[in-house]
């Protein structure tokens, strides 16, 4: 199993990850903090076409239906809660440990009309509080890379009802010798004290953490070729509304993508994509 960062990030750090990159993300790619899923290499879907499509990918594997409740474990700015809530009619429950990302979520779900049935709260999706057996399905699009994969597993199967599923995206590593910095102008000498914002674990150490956790994996799936066209756009995007970005907020993309520790991580090109489904006995 690859080793997760020497330095992890604390709760407050991965806030302040957030804080920082959350208001380029919105604007250069929308409000869906999340991979884009292309359908193949002529997909002229744009960003926001592409996540709202990744969220119904994983929305069709939650099995919910009205009646059900969800929780959206590292939620966001509460958009794919949002899109779950409607598609199904079931109850979201999103969790963040950005303030930010709760204050951002709740405005979005009263424009959307369903305050009533999508919930933010300011918690650590490792250590919820919420009762045992409280929700019918956990999703959790890319959180997991930001936490210690065993304990947060542990803890959405507890949170979850007998039957209920955890559905998830996950980024991997793909080998890849020519592997550059996020951008290698952005680049800074790496310092052992600074923590890694992202961990990875291979595709194949997934089945031994699903069953680990007392879970039973019902799909482990590699959708690598629907995500590739992800990161390019995103940097391009970022480079597209640079100037708009700095004019409306004051500080330039490469203090950004430094406060955010962006230039100390690995090119988000050479990573691959999993969607794995697991079931509480």
């Amino acid at each position: 199993m690859t080793s997760p960062s020497a330095v992890p990030p604390t709760t407050h750090q991965m806030a302040d990850f957030y804080d920082a990159l959350g208001p380029l993300l919105r604007m250069a790619w929308g409000d869906n903090f999340h991979i884009g899923y292309w359908e193949g290499v002529s997909d002229r879907s744009s960003p926001q076409e592409a996540t709202d499509r990744f969220t119904d990918v994983l929305t069709d594997r939650l099995g919910v239906e009205a009646g059900c409740r969800v929780l959206d474990a590292g939620c966001g700015i509460g958009s794919p809660a949002v899109r779950v809530a409607s598609l199904t009619g079931a109850e979201v429950w999103g969790v963040t440990i950005s303030q930010q990302q709760v204050d951002q979520a709740v405005e979005l779900a009263e424009r959307a009309g369903l305050s009533g049935r999508v919930r933010f709260a300011l918690r650590d999706a490792m250590e919820t509080g919420y009762e045992d057996g409280s929700f019918d399905a956990v999703l959790a699009f890319e959180s997991i890379v930001h936490m210690d994969r065993p304990r947060a597993l542990r803890e959405w199967k507890r949170v979850l009802k007998p039957g209920g599923r955890i559905v998830l995206t996950d980024v991997f590593p793909v080998v890849d010798e020519t592997a550059q910095p996020f951008n290698p102008a952005f680049a800074t000498a790496r310092k052992e004290e600074v923590p890694d914002m992202t961990s990875f674990v291979t595709f194949d150490d997934w089945p031994g953490l699903v069953a680990d956790a007392g879970l039973e994996l019902v799909e482990l799936t590699d959708v690598t070729e629907n995500i590739k066209g992800t990161f390019p756009r995103m940097l391009d995007a970022f480079l597209a509304h640079r100037r708009e970005f700095e004019r409306e907020h004051g500080v330039t993309l490469e203090e950004v993508l430094d406060s955010a520790k962006l230039a100390n991580q690995t090119n988000p090109t050479s990573s691959g994509c999993l969607i794995a489904v697991a079931v509480k006995p």
